[in-house]
């Protein structure tokens, strides 16, 4: 459980209209601890349950404490039953022997009707994905301050979005680089075994011609 090596999913649900035959497959890895993937499907969550948390108390080893098992089993139901339908990859991070953790996951499917703007977030680029559009997304939940980050690679008629669930700051910050690595991981690959990967949203490139005239231009 303490490694998430590389692993794939194939589409969770059928591919939309004009997407052609096949099977599309998104896979990525964690080399860091900590990282249980979640499956899609669970026939015994309870028996699921006590298999993670008996990984979790050898991986604890002497930090292991009795009392926290309730807050542990708990933990990992509600996050098999939060689990997004839609995610070909889902985790639940465990970054130290305590019952903390944070959610990741990452799904696929048509492109959104209208791509992201420069307003919309920054530039990302990733190795397998090409350049995508973060967006950091803040809640506010009983009166606590969460903070996340969604990436969106729109590629044609697809798209592929990593997300970090909010959570608080401290949690954030603690785990956001294990996430970029993560990102850095992912292939899309179509049904015919051509890497899908993104390009900038043209308003994104067309901001940036912008901005590179502008600099060219005499200030006298």
């Amino acid at each position: 459980m303490t490694h998430a090596s590389t692993v794939g999913a194939d589409a969770p649900l059928a591919p939309p209209p004009g997407w052609g035959d096949g099977l599309w497959r998104l896979s990525g890895r964690s080399e860091t601890a900590g990282w249980l993937l979640q499956p899609h499907r669970v026939e015994d969550a309870e028996a699921w349950v006590d298999a993670q948390t008996a990984e979790l108390q050898e991986a604890w080893g002497a930090r292991w404490r009795s009392e926290t098992e309730p807050s542990v089993r708990a933990l990992l139901r509600l996050g098999l039953d939060a689990r997004p339908v839609d995610a070909a990859l889902a985790f639940q991070l465990w970054p130290v022997p305590a019952p903390l953790v944070a959610h990741v996951h990452a799904a696929f499917g048509a492109a959104p009707e209208v791509a992201p703007g420069p307003g919309a977030g920054n530039l990302y680029e990733a190795e397998g994905l090409g350049v995508g559009v973060q967006v950091v997304r803040r809640v506010r939940a009983e009166e606590v301050d969460l903070v996340g980050l969604d990436i969106a690679f729109v590629a044609g008629e697809s798209a592929v979005v990593a997300s970090f669930e909010p959570t608080v700051p401290e949690l954030f910050a603690l785990l956001i680089g294990q996430f970029h690595a993560f990102v850095q991981t992912l292939e899309f690959i179509a049904p015919d075994g051509t890497p899908v990967r993104a390009s900038a949203p043209a308003g994104f490139l067309d901001a940036s011609a912008d901005a590179d005239w502008a600099d060219t231009v005499p200030t006298r």
